[in-house]
């Protein structure tokens, strides 16, 4: 930054800081960073110094109070951080996987996202990318890979593909583009929509929520009425592996399935550092589903879907299955730094369930103590297991392809062989989900 430019901003910042009540340390730390950047031996420069300071005030957070979810998000990561807000991606819009058996890599299409770059250009669930932009795959690295998947945002990309089934290798031509991912998926797709019916058990429905974006209470009402019209007569809710995200949208949820009682109706109370509690409650609109449910959690249940699922008990609306959730219970807000220097997530408050216990785990927190969700059936299953299964159900609920059983077999065979080349005892996809999914079996036992 020219140094003319650097005063300006430092003036500015400096102005900021005056009107908004700076302290003595304030003061020191602009005098701090204006002394380095003008007699420093180094020449680091000021937005360096800028992000480092903002970088480490974090850290402390981190360090000293255990609060590792605030964050300073400098200008150069702002549109992934948007991106992942907001559940975006840029790119061909396909979810990828690597196979290696032998020290030999496969790349395949998992799926094309509905309405992508690729998926009007003709590729299907179960197609093996063979060359990128005519470099081929065979003897790259993970990172080199995934690198070639990600160059320019807007350029056309010609990929050589072996279709699924075939012997022949085509050129497709992609743009990459932004794309939207859904954040509820079905058990599978039939005839390239979502299904929300169990495909082995078609009175129970299925619905899973992978994370809590902007349109999630939308898609979520879409997916319930589809789910109730088809036929269900009770259903199940996968929140495993739900990070969380806009919580507002997970309050809607709660209020599509839960009918408070008269002498309470509170959904979440909101507690910050300083001002009094805030209670979100119910409206006087009557639930819009009364079905009988099962909620799965696990241990990456986090935040928004701990809130959903804790008042989904709290409220006897529904049976908790699985293992006891992450157990964050805070909220961040997101700040705007002006001049365009970034943007603040700054923890300010923590989240009570129904009942006022506590769903933050603090750092020094036991199993005894009251901090997520603890299930009222215990089904545990071991890490390979989890892994195996969250990827062959992210692959079943978003195939598209005409040949969608030779895929899916294909792909189960895969995670076996991948799954039993690693130590432990031998792996299958087996079981009424009709995949090994100890949790979702013992939904279906409870419901039937």
């Amino acid at each position: 930054m020219p140094r003319l430019n650097f005063y300006a901003v430092l003036i500015a910042v400096a102005a900021y800081f005056l009107l908004s009540g700076i302290s003595i340390q304030d003061r020191l730390l602009l005098s701090t960073l204006h002394q380095i950047e003008r007699s420093a031996l180094v020449e680091p420069s000021a937005t360096e110094l800028f992000e480092g300071a903002m970088a480490g005030m974090m850290q402390i957070l981190a360090n000293e109070y255990g609060d590792g979810y605030s964050t300073y998000i400098p200008p150069s990561r702002l549109t992934r951080y948007q991106d992942d807000l907001y559940n975006r991606y840029t790119g061909f819009g396909i979810w990828s996987r690597i196979f290696e058996q032998d020290e030999e890599k496969t790349l395949f299409v998992g799926y094309p996202f509905a309405d992508s770059p690729a998926y009007h250009a003709g590729l299907r669930s179960g197609d093996q990318i063979v060359k990128i932009d005519g470099t081929p795959i065979a003897g790259k690295t993970n990172r080199e890979i995934f690198s070639l998947l990600g160059q320019s945002r807007e350029a056309e990309s010609q990929l050589s593909v072996l279709p699924f089934g075939q012997t022949e290798i085509q050129d497709f031509f992609v743009l990459r583009e932004m794309n939207r991912l859904d954040s509820v998926e079905g058990d599978f797709r039939d005839a390239e929509s979502r299904t929300f019916l169990l495909e082995t058990h078609p009175r129970i429905g299925y619905i899973r929520i992978t994370s809590f974006t902007e349109s999630t209470a939308n898609e979520f009402r879409s997916a319930l009425d589809k789910m109730m019209q088809s036929g269900a007569e009770s259903f199940i809710l996968d929140l495993r592996d739900n990070s969380g995200g806009d919580v507002r949208n997970s309050i809607m949820i709660a209020q599509m399935l839960i009918a408070p009682s008269p002498e309470n109706n509170v959904i979440v109370t909101v507690r910050p550092r300083n001002g009094p509690e805030r209670k979100r409650t119910f409206g006087s609109t009557p639930p819009r589903c009364t079905l009988p449910m099962v909620v799965l959690i696990n241990g990456e249940t986090a935040s928004s879907s701990e809130i959903l699922a804790a008042a989904l008990q709290d409220y006897q609306r529904a049976t908790v299955v699985g293992t006891r959730s992450f157990g964050k219970g805070v909220i961040q807000s997101i700040m705007p730094l002006p001049f365009q220097l970034g943007m603040l997530q700054l923890t300010n408050a923590e989240y009570l369930r129904p009942n006022g216990a506590n769903i933050h785990r603090r750092v020094d927190a036991v199993d005894s103590d009251d901090w997520g969700v603890v299930p009222d059936i215990v089904v545990e299953s071991s890490e390979s297991q989890q892994l195996a299964v969250l990827l062959y159900r992210s692959l079943r609920s978003n195939v598209i392809s005409p040949q969608r059983e030779a895929v899916l077999a294909m792909f189960r065979r895969m995670i076996i062989e991948e799954q039993n080349g690693q130590e432990g005892a031998p792996f299958d996809l087996r079981g009424t989900a009709p995949y090994y999914d100890v949790q979702i079996d013992e939904a279906v036992r409870l419901l039937q």
